[in-house]
Order: C-alpha cells, then structure tokens, then sequence
C-alpha cells in the first residue's frame, strides 16, 4: 500500500521509494489494518492475511509468499534480553 492506494506489484521506481521509507512510516497490514491504512492515506506492506484479502479482490486466485511466522535469529534474545518475536494476527 503506498500513500493510501493498494497495489499488486510494484514498479522499480515504487519499490525503491517503499525501501526508502524505513519501517516506522510503514505499517504492518493484516486483514484488519487494510482499510485503516488506506483511510488514513499511509504505506504499509501485507502480512499473509493481508495478501490474501488483496488478492481475492484483485481475482488473483494462487498466490506464493515467504517468510511465515515471523521467526527471525535473535528473535528470544535480543541486545539487551528483549523478545523481538514479530507476531500477526495471521
């Protein structure tokens, strides 16, 4: 979601200004937060759920992505004892 409008896929251009952002002026978009976001005119990049939702809508029908769960190294034991676990509503 850049700016408020929801995209499948990106141009070169779009994904390079999305890198640019940093992760906080991009909010993490479940199922939930897709209608939030867009209101509200932010960025923010789909969890699982979230592509689901906008893939249906966009009669997209098979979809692949990555990375479910959220598990990353370190993510039990941070710099300073800290759990950094990313967990969604998916």
């Amino acid at each position: 979601i850049l700016n408020g409008k929801i995209h499948v896929g990106l141009e070169d251009k779009e994904l390079e200004y999305f890198a640019s952002l940093g992760s906080s002026k991009v909010r993490k978009c479940s199922r939930r937060d897709l209608a939030l976001t867009v209101g509200m005119g932010e960025n923010g990049a789909t969890t699982v759920a979230g592509t689901m939702v906008v893939a249906h809508l966009a009669g997209i029908k098979v979809f692949v992505t990555g990375g479910v769960g959220g598990v990353h190294r370190g993510a039990f034991a941070g710099q300073y004892g800290e759990s950094t676990l990313d967990v969604s509503a998916d």
